[in-house]
């Protein structure tokens, strides 16, 4: 693995992942202006429906080539072929599924527009996959390049299509050619820097499957986070508070890129160091931990302080009531980065098992949070029970890993946490203004 400092390494891994957040904040905008806010609703909804759907495909193993290339001494094709069978293996058994989602949609949602959002969703997948590829063998500068090429054939083309036609169905359509061509594009990259993804069997790729589970399941949890919101707000709210919702999450979203860019250079130094440099692993691990919480308080005041400003910017009149959601969008990012942190930990030091089980037991207490603060609250109680949520998964995967630690990391690890809280200070006294 090219071995590069932390600073180059982000530098060139955030060129690409910064175009991308310029060009989606600007593609979103005007998609979101042109639809309104009840059609913007039912894009929003179908792209929840198909991105949840595709997650037992991508099975985790983007997280899995991170993590097991940067430990592996010897060949990485081996590790990305094995993983890449074992996701074409998940394609293909969860096919039924698809087929059966797209014979029991609701009323509200056309075939077509389910159907070209399902796809365009596999293709990104795959895309991201390439890409964890050359960023666990420390491609940084093809990843750079690609990603300020992702950045523009991903918005560009949406955002036109919704400017000229203010249709659902082209924007799904746009959306759907972008995928495809990137991730031709990507998987040429891969190629071209000498890495090959080789076919190597049913039985080796169910076999990775089964022993990929624990990666699967805290995925699973994962993507859960910003698509969920739809359903859930569709179910008590409808459309319109959907897609006033959505609007503030895809900032989120867009915001929270940053947090790829910091676990794709941080994982494999802290998995590395974990198996070769185990004298340097509380230092790597200190480093990631309160870069994370610095990055998520910055961005998560600026989302408080800047509301207007960015509401006002990227969506216009329409998404007014937006504004007093986003100091609660800004708390949630700070908590939201601040148990990232601790989770990427976990990942690198082989405990993606404890990290599932604290993902889905923290997601059934936002479900329930949610059943009594969304009727109380309306939007705004979502975004309480999803702030407590991942405040409590937050304090697991800090406690594991500080139980687990010597008294030199449990010391280190005590000081990111109380730094984290001092930081989520001011986003208090703006929630209680």
């Amino acid at each position: 693995m090219k071995s590069l400092s932390v600073t180059r390494s982000l530098a060139l891994t955030g060129l690409g992942s910064g175009a991308r957040l310029f060009s989606s904040f600007v593609s979103i905008g005007v998609t979101a202006r042109c639809l309104g806010p009840g059609e913007f609703g039912a894009l929003m909804f179908a792209l929840t429906l198909a991105t949840l759907l595709v997650v037992p495909a991508n099975f985790g193993l983007s997280t899995y080539v991170l993590r097991t290339v940067a430990q592996a001494s010897g060949d990485a094709d081996v590790v990305v072929s094995d993983a890449m069978s074992a996701r074409w293996l998940a394609v293909g058994l969860s096919t039924p599924l698809f087929l059966a989602a797209l014979l029991m949609l609701p009323a509200i949602l056309s075939r077509t527009l389910f159907g070209l959002l399902l796809l365009a969703m596999l293709a990104e997948g795959f895309s991201e996959f390439y890409i964890s590829a050359l960023r666990a063998r420390g491609h940084y500068g093809e990843d750079a390049r690609l990603g300020v090429e992702t950045a523009w054939l991903y918005s560009l083309p949406v955002g036109l299509t919704a400017w000229a036609t203010a249709s659902v169905d082209a924007v799904a359509l746009a959306y759907l050619l972008s995928r495809l061509v990137m991730a031709v594009r990507c998987r040429r990259v891969l190629s071209a820097t000498g890495m090959h993804a080789s076919w190597t069997g049913a039985r080796s790729a169910w076999t990775r499957l089964r022993s990929c589970r624990a990666y699967a399941t805290d995925y699973a949890m994962t993507a859960m986070f910003g698509q969920v919101d739809g359903i859930v707000l569709n179910h008590y709210l409808g459309a319109v508070a959907v897609g006033v919702h959505q609007a503030g999450m895809r900032l989120f979203m867009a915001a929270a890129q940053i947090g790829p860019i910091l676990a794709n250079v941080f994982l494999p130094r802290v998995a590395s160091a974990a198996i070769h440099r185990t004298a340097d692993l509380h230092a790597e691990s200190f480093r990631l931990q309160l870069t994370f919480v610095l990055v998520g308080a910055v961005v998560g005041l600026a989302f408080s302080l800047g509301a207007s400003v960015l509401v006002g910017l990227a969506f216009g009149p329409q998404y007014q009531e937006l504004v007093r959601l986003m100091p609660w969008f800004g708390l949630l990012f700070q908590v939201r980065f601040a148990a990232a942190a601790w989770g990427i930990t976990l990942t690198s030091r082989g405990q993606q098992t404890f990290r599932a089980a604290a993902s889905v037991g923290h997601w059934i207490l936002v479900l329930v949070l949610a059943a009594a603060l969304v009727p109380a609250f309306a939007a705004k109680g979502w975004l309480m029970a999803l702030v407590i949520g991942n405040t409590v998964l937050w304090i697991a995967y800090a406690g594991r890993i500080i139980g687990c630690s010597g008294v030199g990391q449990a010391g280190g690890g005590a000081v990111v946490v109380v730094v984290a809280l001092v930081m989520m200070l001011p986003q208090g006294f703006l929630l209680a203004r």
